[in-house]
């Protein structure tokens, strides 16, 4: 076996007609296995060639690919040329991008079994389809030899297995569509929750109305206002420190839009509110905590995120006290 990481960059030729892909994520070939055209180019005159292509959406950013190519002896004896391709395409946007991967020189009955696999995908960028085109080398229609396997694709594993010789040509698409990642989610202190600002955005979270959420981000130690928390429940025997987590936490919940299960913040973040929601309770003004929580932990976690000190969510401009 050959195996081969790729870099490349030749236009897609006269007499290939490629179809750019709609901006929907929808798949325009069959998978498994894919659309196979039989045509016969004029101008394709290079016995056993495989060429790997990139085609990418006007629009989308231009991205250099990395693949890798393992070639085996399918059928025949003889071994499968060496592998030189050195496995990258660097797309261009609103074009299809090809390069020889592999030429094989097997005759009459022998086949090459060459798979491809585009590597693993860069963040927002999805795989929308694989195009296999199969074309023999010569004249004629394309007439696979008897007993040829079907050349498959799979976007799962985002690879293609191809059958050539030395009287066949193969080219395999991946076509790959970007989208762009939402925008930030910028963060809010507990401090803009309780002062004239923010109050008024609090909302409904945790079981708790939108009236108990902004009465406990008013509370203070000295000035509970009807709030209390952690009677008997913590093992440090500082219970001011529950009031400060259960803010911080609720603070977390209204900068993430206010549902704890949907896991829209950094990992730790969502590990941090899952644990809190896990270890207090009560409803209206009351809460209480599990003994054994690790409040100085949990409280750092959510104070840093809602500091707009984690990367990718940054502190909300013009806040005021915040």
């Amino acid at each position: 076996m050959a195996v081969a990481a790729f870099a490349m960059a030749c236009a897609d030729p006269a007499g290939l007609d490629r179809t750019l892909m709609p901006g929907s994520p929808t798949l325009d070939v069959t998978v498994n296995p894919p659309t196979v055209n039989t045509l016969q180019p004029g101008d394709i005159s290079a016995p056993g060639r495989v060429r790997v292509c990139k085609q990418t959406p006007a629009g989308d950013p231009a991205l250099a690919w990395t693949f890798t190519i393992q070639v085996t002896s399918q059928i025949g004896a003889t071994p499968p040329a060496a592998v030189t391709w050195d496995g990258s395409i660097t797309g261009v946007a609103g074009q299809t991008v090809c390069e020889t991967a592999y030429v094989s020189t097997k005759s009459g009955d022998g086949l090459d079994r060459v798979i491809i696999t585009e590597q693993a995908l860069p963040a927002n960028w999805s795989l929308l389809h694989i195009h296999i085109e199969r074309f023999m080398h010569g004249a004629g229609p394309y007439v696979p030899p008897v007993g040829t396997p079907i050349d498959v694709g799979d976007l799962a594993t985002r690879q293609a297995t191809l059958y050539v010789n030395g009287d066949m040509l193969r080219d395999v698409t991946f076509g790959n569509d970007f989208s762009a990642p939402p925008p930030p989610i910028c963060t809010y202190t507990k401090g803009w929750y309780q002062n004239n600002n923010g109050a008024p955005t609090v909302i409904a979270v945790d079981g708790r109305t939108k009236a108990e959420a902004q009465a406990i981000f008013a509370a203070t130690p000295g000035q509970p206002g009807g709030v209390t928390w952690g009677v008997g429940a913590l093992t440090d025997n500082k219970p001011n420190n529950l009031l400060n987590l259960y803010q911080q936490f609720l603070a977390a919940l209204q900068n993430l839009g206010g549902d704890a299960n949907e896991d829209n913040g950094p990992l730790a973040v969502d590990n941090a509110i899952d644990a809190v929601q896990a270890a207090t309770g009560e409803t209206g003004l009351h809460i209480s905590l599990v003994a054994g929580t690790d409040v100085a932990g949990l409280t750092s976690v959510l104070s840093s995120f809602n500091e707009g000190l984690l990367p990718g969510f940054p502190h909300c401009p013009d806040g005021e006290g915040n």
